[in-house]
């Protein structure tokens, strides 16, 4: 699976939450940094000339930045806690198998696909 779409769905606050389940602390969010980069960003579109109004950014971290993959990872991290397949996690790569014997197998992976 390619999670490359996914860093656009990423809810800020439960990404928030885990960030602070982890205890990271320090400069980094005494200042708020990473709630800034990702809480109080907003976006328009532009058509045919017209600009629309401001919307907050209620999800999603950004791509091509430092940091975006890093919050990425932070966010999947705990992936494998709810799968009952192998799994395997490298940035936005995630690769779930299982041995299929059975039914159950079958049914097992699809469960931990969806």
């Amino acid at each position: 699976m390619d999670f490359k779409k996914a860093f656009d769905t990423v809810p800020h606050r439960r990404l928030l939450g885990k960030i602070s389940d982890y205890e990271i602390k320090g400069k980094v969010l005494e200042m708020e940094l990473i709630k800034f980069f990702l809480i109080y960003r907003k976006q328009r579109v532009v058509g045919n000339g017209s600009f629309s109004r401001w919307v907050k950014v209620l999800r999603g971290i950004p791509q091509g930045s430092v940091l975006g993959p890093v919050l990425f990872v932070l966010f999947i991290n705990d992936l494998p806690d709810s799968v009952k397949s192998n799994i395997h996690l490298f940035a936005d790569d995630t690769k779930i198998f299982r041995k299929v014997v059975s039914r159950n197998d079958q049914n097992r992976l699809q469960q931990d696909l969806n």
